[in-house]
């Protein structure tokens, strides 16, 4: 696998996590942030209801964690479910090491 820069690399995660957003929360809008190099913070909104998601930084720069393994986490744990739980608070999501050590050659 050709060598991307980190910036690179973390907007094909950042992409990844929209897109399952969009997927899981059709008729939302989708506003993501970054906070000074720390979160991710993404928020979907369709005017009555707004959910939170976080995910700190280094997740998304660390190269164990391909775009391929972000989605395959979100999918697997259910992030959107989290999501709806956790409401205006904010769901913090961590992907779990078994499928980063798993499928690390991505």
């Amino acid at each position: 696998m050709a060598a991307i820069s980190d910036a690179a690399w973390i907007e094909a995660n950042v992409e990844v996590v929209d897109k399952y957003l969009k997927h899981e929360f059709e008729n939302f809008a989708i506003v993501h942030r970054a906070y000074n190099s720390r979160t991710h913070t993404f928020t979907v909104d369709n005017g009555k209801k707004r959910f939170t998601l976080l995910i700190e930084w280094p997740i998304f720069a660390e190269k164990r964690e391909s775009p391929a393994s972000i989605g395959r986490g979100l999918k697997k744990e259910h992030v959107a479910v989290e999501m709806r739980l956790h409401r205006e608070d904010g769901y913090f999501w961590i992907p779990s090491q078994e499928d980063t050590i798993q499928r690390s050659d991505m």
